[in-house]
């Protein structure tokens, strides 16, 4: 009983797996027909003929395990050719099934590691699911069913709450296993939940499964006859629905088995013979070999035993040549534990041969010691000067670093000199000098209009710039505190177009603005303000006449992002690497316009500060488009277009 059991729990292990991705077509001949017709009359090698070759590959499975793994090669090589890593993968999941069906060939793990870092690399959970659930099913046809469990678990964890056909194959796995480990209880309730499922969603091919699951779980409690009461009525089930001929095999196995048990020989022998018939058109030889030793066993019974050894010939013969990786694993280790009983016993008898010799054993013992003691010495030694070493690399590397900060600190401060000395003095300077001349009545107050424009611009620009420098040194000092709140972005961007409406009407510029309305970050508002106003300011900055500067955000994950583009000067590769650092030095506007050089590196240290980033992409001639992440509040919602024109 205890090898039909084992041979019955192989061929269930590997069934389940054909109802994935495909639960209505694949117990239809025709549909199969039509599938191989399409392939092959679609003379284009795109991703519709790899999508195609996988799926005919994973439909033959019921019918003929060679053309599932003819096809998946075929999808493979032209997956691997239009460079299309999902088709890749599921032709390696294809590959991997073909080779479980050889008696658990190792090839098959190789293939789902394969399957699996594709899946991960495209994030696709359901495909990932899909693969580590094949990675169970491998360890369950080598009986590890303690390895497979956990890994049917992790397939229907990553599955989560997704409705997917998958999840029947899932639950139906992970029941099978504990049926395996005998936790009767557990298989029980994750059987239960397949034949509830499958009901819901009607499909057929899984109501013949639940009926499988239930009579196997009676004849582990060995209740033959409540198990062939149900296998009999799946039979009948299957006798009016297009049922699969894996599924159909599985079942008859499964009767032929029960009433094996009962004593039933002739009525178990008709059933084997049936699954025969199934198992040869779809050129099983794994289940051919199970039938045949099933013959094996009722012509032993019966006393034929020139059939008897007939069979069990056959079923060797395709065992055989069925040998894995496991088999060769198991003969090396009996060869390991022959060489050591051999090595042992040679000691042995070298010990007894030199047991009249205490001196020379004396002897090795005291130089034995010795050697242990000089090892130690040297080891002692090399660890100290090795820590030794650490100690000094980590010396120079602090020095270094130092040495870098006070070459920054000492950049910052020339930085901040020239700006004090030139850029902060040069307005107030003009600013005396209109006075003086009104004072002395160089010139009329009419005169005097005219030069407030220009004059309020300098401000405005001295203005900013003081906001920047301020902001930027508190951040600096110890013992500065971030003051994060919810932040809504399009209010923000909003209201800072508004404020540089004068600039933006000077150069008849088209600003365009698409952020949701409710799209919040977590971030201090000053700061995120001053970032926001110094990459409008650098876009007007750069941006010619009559250009176009637009405004975009949306959530990813758990951060939001503007992303802020213009159609000005853009960048050569040599400006985008001291972008953001002190090195940068400032180049007139579009319109000659100045400024400092100290907007964009004072806004990438504040967005460090917020726990945000910020990078940009530059074509020379064509515009720069820059993106800040943040921190998000909470989801975002519809979003609000916003379009200031000149």
């Amino acid at each position: 009983m205890s090898t039909a059991k084992s041979k019955r729990l192989v061929v269930w292990t590997i069934l389940p797996l054909l109802i994935l991705f495909c639960p209505k077509s694949y117990g239809q001949q025709d549909a199969l027909d039509s599938l191989r017709d399409a392939v092959r009359n679609n003379p284009r090698e795109d991703t519709l003929k790899v999508i195609q070759l996988n799926e005919l590959a994973y439909k033959s499975f019921s019918y003929d395990a060679k053309d599932l793994a003819a096809y998946s090669q075929q999808a493979l090589l032209l997956a691997r050719k239009l460079n299309y890593p999902r088709g890749e993968a599921t032709a390696y999941k294809n590959l991997a099934l073909s080779y479980m069906l050889i008696h658990g060939d190792v090839t098959a793990l190789r293939y789902l590691e394969h399957s699996k870092r594709l899946f991960q690399a495209l994030r696709d959970t359901v495909g990932l699911a899909g693969t580590v659930n094949y990675i169970g099913c491998y360890y369950a046809t080598l009986k590890d069913y303690k390895q497979a469990l956990p890994y049917f678990l992790k397939a229907e964890k990553l599955l989560g709450n997704r409705t997917h056909p998958i999840r029947l194959t899932i639950l139906s796995n992970t029941g099978s296993c504990y049926e395996d480990l005998r936790q009767f209880g557990k298989a029980e309730k994750y059987y239960q939940r397949v034949k509830e499922l499958a009901q819901a969603v009607k499909e057929n091919d899984w109501v013949v499964v639940s009926y499988y699951h239930s009579a196997s779980l009676l004849v582990a409690r060995k209740k033959y006859e409540t198990a062939l009461k149900i296998g009999t009525e799946a039979l009948y089930f299957i006798n009016k629905q297009n049922i699969s001929p894996r599924n159909v095999q599985a079942i008859h196995l499964l009767l032929g088995d029960i009433n094996y048990q009962l004593g039933h020989y002739p009525r178990a022998r008709e059933y084997y013979e049936k699954s025969a018939v199934l198992a040869q058109q779809m050129n099983s030889r794994e289940n051919m070999a199970t039938v045949y030793y099933k013959f094996h066993l009722l012509d032993s019974i019966a006393g034929n035993h020139a059939s008897a050894l007939q069979y069990f010939k056959r079923y060797q013969l395709i065992t055989d040549s069925l040998l894995n990786e496991n088999k060769n694993t198991i003969i090396a280790l009996h060869k390991v534990r022959f060489a050591l009983e051999e090595h042992e016993s040679e000691n042995k008898r070298l010990l007894l041969a030199r047991s009249t010799d205490e001196k020379v054993i004396f002897y090795q013992r005291l130089v034995l010691f010795l050697t242990l003691i000089s090892l130690a010495v040297v080891g002692i030694s090399f660890f100290r000067l090795k820590n030794l070493h650490q100690k000094v690399r980590k010396s120079n590397q602090l020095v270094v670093q130092q040495n870098d900060q006070l070459e920054e600190t000492n950049r910052v401060k020339d930085k901040l000199f020239s700006v004090v000395a030139h850029d902060l003095r040069g307005p107030f300077i003009q600013l005396i000098n209109l006075l003086d001349m009104m004072e002395n009545q160089l010139i009329s107050l009419e005169e005097l209009t005219d030069f407030l424009p220009a004059l309020n611009k300098e401000s405005r620009q001295t203005l900013d710039m003081m906001d920047n420098l301020l902001v930027w040194s508190k951040s600096q000092m110890n013992g500065f505190q971030l003051r994060p709140v919810e932040l809504n972005l399009s209010a923000l961007v909003q209201d800072t177009v508004e404020v540089l409406q004068v600039q933006i009407r000077e150069k008849e510029l088209r600003v365009v603005c698409t952020i949701p309305g409710s799209l919040v970050a977590w971030a201090d508002r000053d700061m995120i303000r001053i970032v926001v106003r110094n990459l409008l300011v650098n876009a007007i900055k750069f941006t010619p006449q009559g250009g176009l500067i637009e405004l975009k955000g949306y959530r990813s994950g758990s951060d939001v992002t503007l992303a802020l583009h213009d159609t000005g000067v853009g960048m050569v590769e040599e400006q985008l690497t001291r972008l953001f650092s002190f090195k940068v030095e400032s180049t007139p506007g579009t319109a000659h316009e100045k400024g400092t050089g100290l907007g964009l590196k004072i806004g990438r240290d504040l967005l460090d500060l917020n726990q945000g980033t910020i990078k940009v992409e530059s074509t020379p001639g064509q515009g720069s488009t820059f993106y800040v992440k943040l921190p998000a509040c909470q989801p975002q919602e519809e979003s609000e277009t916003v379009v200031s024109e000149p």
